[in-house]
């Protein structure tokens, strides 16, 4: 299984093996009402956010299966998880992003000797990082920020929170899963996404105190990645007022994500169809229905980058769909007809599972759908488009929003 972006990557989730630990790096004499004022995540609102999430994955956010894994962990262990809406922060509230780069690139034969001789002394990088900003900001977070909305994504921003004592936001910075920090909301809003920091495998710490451009964050972090394998970051640290205007953060994400579960678990257990049901949960679109015919796959600069075609069935028979995606779906094509980019929402769903497919774990001759969903209003704009608009990958392809082209 290839290495993607994703919070906690590398994370060992068999019961028991991770550390819990609820203590913050940074102690404080008032304890957070926002943590005793959260909506308690019961492991059934749990599930269906996991796979709700595959849905809005778009391909990527990480496996679904290793997700259940982790918060069937955790739940074990005793932790609890707890979310709030972003409105309830106090102005002067902290928040942060906590989330992991591993690199595909290959390395050398004597990298890897070098690096199998260090101890790996830090289980969780992820959460070391996000200690160690409280340490250097000073100050400790009201809640964590969840990077993306992705399976193994969320489900490990909802672990560090759980670890930490502290509640998940009801938001995200992408509203979808993405190949790179810089579709960020955050920095979409203009605000500074440093001081960060970063924290190896091997326990380097690293504080990354301002940018003279924030795309060199990317070429940072993913750079040590490289040479790490894994570096755990945590950076956005926000005000409570920051984030509470409107556009800085994807809101309410993480309720969409359970909604649409919610609607595929109940519509299973009436018998009826639970894409159908997801779909209209989300406001999305049914873009096809078939089969996989066959698909392809690269490691590029540390991404995954490749097509998937797709042969049509039922009111598709006859016709051909084509998804490029790095990392995650960004084009689909219908019959070479352009029918949704990114910043919307493309997404390959098995048939038989109802469940998000990550990619590139499809299979041959695969029964599935493709949903197309409306990007949060924050990516139509100027500055959302400038760093995910079709072109900023590399296609030449002009951003139409999914409704627009579908007319």
């Amino acid at each position: 299984m290839l290495a993607r972006r994703k919070f906690l990557q590398g994370l060992a989730v068999a019961t028991g093996a991770l550390p819990l630990s609820t203590t913050p790096a940074f102690s404080s004499n008032t304890a957070n009402p926002s943590l005793n004022n959260g909506k308690t995540l019961t492991p059934q609102i749990l599930e269906d956010a996991l796979v709700g999430s595959s849905y809005l994955g778009c391909g990527g956010g990480g496996s679904l299966s290793e997700a259940r894994e982790l918060i069937a962990a955790d739940l074990a262990n005793g932790l609890q998880f707890k979310s709030i809406d972003v409105d309830t922060l106090k102005d002067t509230d902290r928040v942060a992003c906590p989330y992991a780069l591993a690199s595909l690139a290959p390395i050398s034969g004597e990298m890897e000797a070098r690096l199998n001789t260090i101890p790996n002394k830090i289980e969780m990088p992820v959460l070391n990082a996000f200690r160690l900003l409280e340490q250097h900001i000073g100050q400790t977070f009201a809640g964590v920020i969840l990077g993306e909305i992705g399976p193994l994504s969320m489900a490990e921003g909802l672990s560090i929170a759980a670890r930490l004592g502290v509640p998940a936001l009801d938001a995200d910075t992408v509203g979808r899963a993405t190949p790179e920090i810089n579709q960020h909301s955050v920095r979409v809003a203009g605000y500074p996404l440093t001081p960060a920091a970063g924290v190896t495998m091997f326990g380097d710490e690293i504080i990354l105190q301002s940018l003279q451009d924030p795309s060199r964050e990317e070429d940072i972090f993913r750079t040590l990645s490289v040479i790490s394998r894994l570096v755990g970051v945590a950076d956005a640290p926000i005000t409570g007022a920051q984030a509470k205007k409107k556009g800085t953060l994807v809101t309410g994400s993480f309720s969409l994500a359970a909604a649409i579960g919610k609607a595929a678990r109940t519509a299973k257990s009436k018998d009826q169809n639970p894409i159908e049901a997801a779909r209209i949960a989300g406001g999305g679109y049914k873009l096809f229905s078939g089969y996989v015919k066959d698909f392809t796959w690269e490691d590029k600069d540390g991404f995954l980058v490749g097509t998937l075609t797709l042969s049509g069935t039922d009111h598709f028979n006859g016709q051909t769909m084509l998804l490029n995606y790095k990392n995650e779906h960004l084009v689909a094509r219908l019959n070479d007809k352009v029918i949704a980019t990114c910043p919307d929402l493309i997404t390959v769903v098995d048939e038989a599972t109802a469940e998000g497919v990550n990619n590139p774990d499809f299979k041959k001759d695969q029964a599935v759908t493709v949903l197309g969903f409306k990007c949060d209003p924050l990516w139509r704009t100027a500055e959302g488009l400038s760093v995910f608009a079709p072109r900023y990958f590399g296609y030449d392809v002009d951003y139409i929003p999914i409704e627009e082209r579908l007319i």
